[in-house]
């Protein structure tokens, strides 16, 4: 994906989105799987764009225990303003899972005083506010699935939201492996891959590889 394709330009002509990323001193870099994209204590004004690969955004608490808050794939936008969290007690990382391109913008560079008063800058802001707004709707979906009591319901309830997301046509896909995924959901690893098999077993859940289907004509066993 080109830079100025990216979702923070959304409705802007190409031109303007050129002149634009300039404007910002936006930079592009690279990253290979597994590396750290970004450290959030040391980049609180940064704002960080994927233009082609997937990531995730890792937090570690105060005892070192890692949690996946969130899946970061193509046109998916991360920094602090982001992760609605004031907290100094934990850590936050965005790590690469593939090969990653990335484009990034200080806030600063966005939201200061356009000196024209351009109507493009003003689309950009605009742009920032809605992916703001959606940042907020993922993160109440992230507290409803870590709100439930057990780990089949944060599996079928996490499941759930992936399904309603997928568009039509489409097999939902689990974005993370069975580790990252035990990680998102704040569960132990072995006891979620038993949760999964007693699932499918039982036929409530169909998966191959990532790919899912929930079964709910079905009632599983307690």
């Amino acid at each position: 994906m080109l830079p100025e394709d990216n979702i923070l330009f959304k409705g802007i002509d190409q031109s303007d989105c050129q002149r634009m990323i300039s404007c910002f001193n936006a930079d592009i870099k690279t990253f290979r799987s597994g590396q750290k994209i970004m450290d959030y204590s040391d980049n609180p004004d940064k704002l960080g764009v994927i233009l082609c690969g997937t990531a995730v955004m890792v937090r570690y608490d105060i005892n070192g225990v890692r949690s996946i808050m969130e899946s970061l794939n193509e046109q998916s936008i991360f920094g602090v303003y982001f992760t609605f969290t004031a907290s100094q007690r934990s850590g936050i990382e965005i790590v690469a899972e593939t090969e990653c391109n990335v484009m990034f913008v200080r806030r600063s560079e966005i939201t200061k005083r356009c000196e024209k008063a351009c109507q493009c800058h003003s689309k950009v802001v605009e742009n920032l506010l809605q992916l703001m707004s959606e940042k907020a709707i993922s993160l109440n979906e992230r507290i409803e699935v870590l709100s439930q009591r057990t780990i089949e319901e944060k599996l079928i309830s996490c499941l759930s939201i992936i399904e309603e997301k997928t568009p039509n046509g489409k097999a939902p896909q689990i974005p993370f492996s069975t580790t990252a995924l035990s990680d998102y959901l704040c569960v132990n690893r072995s006891a979620l891959q038993r949760e999964i098999t007693r699932l499918k077993n039982n036929g409530v859940l169909t998966i191959s590889k990532r790919k899912f289907k929930l079964m709910r004509n079905r009632d599983s066993d307690n």
